[in-house]
């Protein structure tokens, strides 16, 4: 039972990513631009202290993603390191752009036309 059931994600997403099903919801983070509502992150961390952010999106580009999301995740920079393969918990995929991508990282969502990704993500700490 994941903690996020309040939460409603597409079905595809539990049974793509399943490493999030044990992990903490920690919050979304989309563009601050109200007009173009393309792509949101959400926040997720594990047991171990490690970070992933779901991406929903309508173009997915890990490259300029990771870009934004560095951008609108303020002085915490979130950034990703890598993208976790679907359907698998322990194969990770490097980040490049969508059009330089030879595995298929992203899965299309049955009833919209949203693709939906996992990316593992680090973290800016400034202590």
């Amino acid at each position: 039972m994941n903690n996020y059931s309040n939460i409603l994600f597409p079905e595809i997403i539990n049974e793509a990513f399943p490493i999030i099903n044990d992990a903490s919801y920690v919050r979304q983070l989309a563009s601050l631009v109200p007009l173009c509502p393309d792509t949101t992150f959400h926040l997720f961390a594990d047991k171990n202290g490690s970070f992933f952010a779901l991406v929903m999106t309508d173009y997915p580009d890990p490259t300029n993603q990771s870009v934004e999301l560095k951008q609108i995740s303020g002085e915490y920079e979130f950034e990703f390191t890598n993208l976790v393969k679907p359907y698998t918990d322990d194969k990770y995929i490097e980040v490049r752009e969508n059009d330089e991508m030879n595995e298929s990282f992203s899965v299309p969502d049955p009833n919209s036309y949203y693709h939906y990704y996992l990316a593992a993500v680090k973290q800016k700490l400034d202590w």
